[in-house]
């Protein structure tokens, strides 16, 4: 063997090193340590390590990488790792729905399998698929410093799910004792689709389901697969790579608007992270209840999967929309990830429409020429919608009324500790919150300096998404006050928008080698320093009613004042030099948003402290999970519960309606548990201007008769339940409103764990 040369050993350290530099500026060591991060903090709320292998095991084999797969393939390239994996996961996610559905329909779940497996398979043995194993080239990957920065994101939306969501729920009793009041409503309708599609309200047998069901279906597949438990997935696993991968589709989405990488970074750190300025110190909710709060995502497991989907959308729309003629497997993922969004969450097809809507509006209207991407999308997101209305929903309302500003009326409610606050003070609030907003996305006004930018149709759509969302949270109101939610779902595209505004003004990437960061430094630092001077004057104290809108409309005035005297004076400054008058709106923008700075920074802190709200009382009593749990694994799917536990409330005289615990755990169809969530009530209440809480049960027969079992056992009681209702079984709870004796001697007891016991007609 011929020796080794000082040459050839110079050669191969060369070639070592430059690998081990290669992966160092990649982006596979903030991701891992991301992940590792994630891993851990899962592990100490309670999640097994098996859970966490087998779950992650599913979530890359089963979704992301035939997602990614398809992704690369219908697009017909490769967009870069981030972006395919973020893409990809949300379209596995859309696939994994529309395959379960079907499959749960036939009765044969694990069938959902067939789409992952296959796609897999046809990759590795079809040579002309292969090559969508490979990313992009070097060229396309992005800078070290953006994937430290969305890794740190990632790890922040952890945090933050920890410190909001996980702290206070836990996964054993008396840890999830007192959960949020939705959650067991959630988990409910999980357990729904783990037996039954098409689904129906397991809180009132025979009632429709008319609501957007799909995340549900999609954890009720990832359970079948798994075998870990709805409750896990629900309070931990199953949203944390949706909201990895809604983080890296925002970066996505700015990168593809603006062509440059720091909008990859500013985007999801602005409409994930950002709040508006608040000069008022005292009242810390003004200018910021619209962004999305850290607890929502997993309170509203419905709005964090439909914002991924939608995210998703748009980003193939911003390719969409800028071709002529989009390829035939763009728009197969787009009608994919459409029909995946139309039973998400309900808010954001008809949001879609409207800035569909506004591209072939404006576009013709000023360019002379018919947008033909845009009407072909517009359409196909109508058939959509027309199919998720009928079909899903069942053209239901949900209780929608027209109702301006009720939004602001809550909040100012909230600020003046009143029921009722005055107009005045309503007046305040929304001129507060304009203001707050209006810095928070002075980048879509910056839009306007540029008419090129503001009419290239991506941009167009997202104004169009921002204003129509907009216009619906502060226009409308649902029970709940869900309005918001189109708030939440309009948020990240407005900022989108500014933040290609930004881009539009400020100059291209030899920024750090530009005359003008000294100016922009400098107006960024001045506009921290008077908001915080403003909120220091103003005070801490807590003003009286009567001084309370004085408190709220002194300080924006200031404000509003010193932004118009910086801009004036540039203005008239920009005459007489032009170098200043280029930079003139960055230096705008750059003060404006120091504003929202502390606020934001305040916003991020509490991501180590923050506790989410939970039900005063508890409703999972001890034994609520064993004797549920018993009886789903010792009945039928189609079995029917009846049971006591209808009020949770001490006092029989006030109704309680809040209780899904039953159901949730059973994972069962309840001949009546709680109907606050029904159609029926909700339509009811809408039309009668009365809380949800307050409408009663609209059989009262069936109420007669459930209560007569429990409280006057006979034979005929309990053979009614039976032979009217099909009721089997009897869930009884043993804590405030215990059955009569003698029930033992019509149904036979088979289980008993704290304050319940199981009996079985």
């Amino acid at each position: 063997m011929a020796p080794v040369t000082t040459v050839q050993m110079s050669r191969r350290v060369g070639k070592e090193t430059s690998k081990s530099r290669e992966v160092l500026r990649s982006g596979w060591i903030p991701a891992a340590l991301t992940l590792a991060f994630t891993v851990a903090v899962s592990h100490h709320y309670g999640v097994a390590a098996r859970q966490t292998v087998v779950f992650g095991v599913f979530a890359v084999l089963g979704v992301t990488v035939p997602g990614t797969l398809l992704a690369r393939a219908l697009r017909g390239h490769s967009a870069g790792f981030p972006e395919d994996v973020a893409l990809g996961t949300a379209l596995g996610h859309g696939m994994t729905v529309l395959a379960y559905v079907p499959a749960r329909w036939a009765g044969l779940p694990l069938l959902v399998l067939a789409w992952p497996v296959a796609t897999i398979v046809a990759f590795v043995m079809v040579p002309a698929l292969r090559p969508y194993w490979r990313g992009a080239d070097r060229a396309s990957r992005a800078p070290v410093a953006l994937s430290w920065g969305l890794a740190t994101f990632v790890a922040l939306t952890v945090v933050a799910s920890a410190t909001s969501f996980f702290r206070a729920h836990r996964l054993a009793w008396s840890g999830h004792a007192t959960p949020y009041v939705d959650m067991l409503f959630h988990l409910s309708v999980v357990g729904e689709l783990k037996h039954h599609v098409p689904p129906t309200s397991p809180f009132v047998l025979g009632e429709p389901l008319h609501y957007h069901w799909f995340v549900y279906a999609d954890m009720a597949a990832t359970s079948w697969v798994t075998g870990i438990e709805p409750e896990t997935l629900l309070y931990r696993l199953f949203l944390l790579p949706v909201l990895a991968a809604t983080v890296l589709l925002f970066a996505a989405i700015a990168r593809r608007l603006t062509d440059r990488w720091w909008p990859a970074l500013v985007a999801p750190g602005l409409a994930l992270f950002a709040l508006c300025p608040n000069p008022c110190a005292w009242a810390p909710g003004l200018g910021a209840d619209f962004v999305l709060r850290y607890s929502v995502p997993w309170c509203s497991p419905t709005q964090t999967f439909g914002v991924m989907l939608f995210a998703s959308v748009v980003l193939l729309l911003v390719t969409i929309l800028r071709q002529p003629r989009p390829g035939k497997g763009s728009w197969t993922m787009f009608a994919i990830l459409i029909t995946a969004t139309s039973g998400a969450k309900s808010v954001f097809l008809p949001m879609l429409f409207a800035g569909l809507i506004v591209v072939p509006a404006v576009t013709l209207l000023v360019r002379r020429r018919l947008h033909r991407p845009a009407v072909i999308a517009a359409l196909m997101v109508t058939a959509a919608l027309v199919f998720a209305q009928i079909v899903i929903y069942g053209g239901a309302s949900d209780g929608l009324v027209v109702h301006p500003l009720s939004v602001f009326s809550t909040l100012a409610a909230d600020i003046g500790s009143t029921a009722e606050p005055s107009l005045p003070l309503k007046l305040a609030v929304v001129a507060a919150c304009v203001f707050g907003l209006g810095c928070f996305w002075i980048g879509v006004f910056l839009l306007g300096l540029r008419p090129r930018t503001l009419l290239d149709p991506p941009v167009l759509l997202l104004l169009g998404i921002g204003a129509a969302g907009f216009a619906a949270g502060v226009t409308l109101r649902f029970p709940g006050s869900s309005q918001r939610y189109f708030l939440y779902g309009a948020t990240p595209y407005l900022c989108l928008a500014a933040v290609r505004g930004l881009a539009a003004v400020l100059p291209r990437p030899d920024i750090a080698r530009s005359r003008s960061v000294p100016a922009l430094v400098g107006a960024l630092a001045g506009g921290i320093a008077v908001i915080l001077t403003v909120r220091r004057l103003d005070g801490t104290a807590r003003p009286e009613a009567d001084e309370m809108v004085r408190r709220i409309v002194g300080p924006v005035t200031v404000l509003v004042l010193l932004i118009a005297a910086l801009a004036v004076t540039l203005l008239v400054a920009g005459r007489r030099r032009l170098a200043l008058r280029a930079v003139s709106p960055g230096v705008v923008a750059a003060f404006v948003m120091g504003l929202a700075v502390p606020a934001s920074v305040a916003h991020v802190k509490e991501t180590w402290h923050n506790v989410s709200a939970r039900s005063p009382t508890t409703v999972v009593s001890p034994g609520t999970v064993e004797a549920g749990r018993w009886l789903r694994d010792h009945s039928r799917p189609d079995d029917v519960v009846a049971t006591n536990a209808i009020c949770t409330a001490a006092d029989a005289r006030v109704c309680d309606l809040n209780h899904f615990s039953v159901a949730a755990y059973a994972e069962r169809r309840l001949l009546v548990e709680t109907w606050i969530y029904e159609m029926r009530t909700q339509d009811r209440a809408a039309k009668e201007h009365v809380e949800d809480a307050s409408v009663p049960f609209w059989d009262g027969r069936r109420l007669a008769d459930n209560d007569a079992a429990f409280h006057h056992p006979s034979p005929g009681t309990v053979r009614r339940l039976r032979d009217r209702y099909g009721v089997r079984w009897l869930f009884v709870d043993l804590r405030e409103d215990r059955p009569a004796s003698g029930l033992d001697r019509y149904a036979h007891l088979r289980y008993a764990a704290g304050d319940w016991a199981v009996y079985e007609i």
